[in-house]
């Protein structure tokens, strides 16, 4: 593997081996001593707007795999930057920028391997991070059907479509009637109840300013237990730690995987960036 910049341009094959790395990954991310020889004499650079999710675990993921991380933020010129760390020999390089056409544009002139670490419609690490997470509590990702709702991080969108349609699944996207703003992709319901109906998992996206969260959730506070309570048994939740009960109190949601999907998120990174030293 080359490059990462969608997951759109990889099929079931390449998409199911970074997640089966990801796996071993992981028993170096929760393991006392975190040193693996994988990327001895590689530097991992980066260019980021800010100090993010993202940025922490290529960092880490780096440095556990005994590389050595660089990273950047609030570069006023980001393609110069991703060019002089090029020149100066860093192996591979993480782009976020709402730009899309930024690390693809990068990554087809450069000598070096480039990820997408985020930018305005596509979300590789973070997708594959929520695929990894429901992968290891569903037992796999064959035929599952997600609910995401909100509409703010909807550069997640098409990527999820894509790997659900791979393993046989379906995304399922909840938006009311009264945002006219945000594109529609792919399966969208505008009944909230209709919606939640027998889902496996709910993925919640987060609002865009001035957004009313009664409108996307059910409840002013956040996702409503009622709504949950609408899916499958047990069912899982991404993007959010709690649920909201009759309105008025938040509790922890005990199916909720944020905390795992952290551990999956750098798990993957650690992956990604194996197989593209390896090859």
């Amino acid at each position: 593997m080359k490059n990462l910049i969608s997951l759109t341009e990889l099929n079931k094959t390449e998409i199911s081996q970074i997640l089966e790395v990801a796996q071993q990954m992981r028993r170096i991310v929760t393991a006392n001593y975190k040193r693996g020889p994988q990327l001895i004499g590689s530097v991992v650079a980066g260019v980021w707007p800010k100090p993010c999710l993202s940025s922490t675990a290529f960092s880490l993921a780096a440095s556990y795999l005994s590389g050595t991380p660089c990273p950047f933020y609030n570069v006023d010129d980001i393609m110069s930057c991703c060019k002089m760390l090029e020149n100066m020999g860093a192996n591979t390089i993480v782009v976020s920028c709402e730009n899309d056409n930024l690390a693809k544009t990068f990554a087809s002139n450069s000598t070096k391997n480039v990820i997408n670490g985020g930018s305005g419609q596509y979300d590789p690490i973070g997708v594959l991070a929520d695929m990894l997470a429901l992968s290891i509590r569903c037992d796999g990702l064959h035929n599952l059907s997600i609910l995401a709702v909100g509409n703010r991080d909807t550069n997640k969108i098409n990527e999820y479509n894509h790997c659900l349609a791979l393993f046989g699944g379906e995304m399922i996207w909840y938006l009311p009637v009264e945002d006219l703003a945000t594109q529609r992709k792919g399966i969208v319901l505008d009944d909230i109840n209709s919606a939640f109906a027998g889902v496996d998992a709910v993925v919640d996206l987060g609002l865009s300013a001035f957004s009313e969260p009664q409108r996307y959730y059910g409840a002013n506070g956040g996702i409503s237990q009622r709504l949950m309570d609408k899916a499958r048994i047990d069912c899982l939740l991404l993007g959010s730690r709690n649920v909201v009960v009759d309105n008025v109190g938040v509790k922890p949601y005990q199916h909720s995987l944020a905390d795992l999907r952290e551990t999956c998120y750098i798990s993957v990174a650690m992956a990604v960036l194996y197989l593209m030293h390896r090859d």
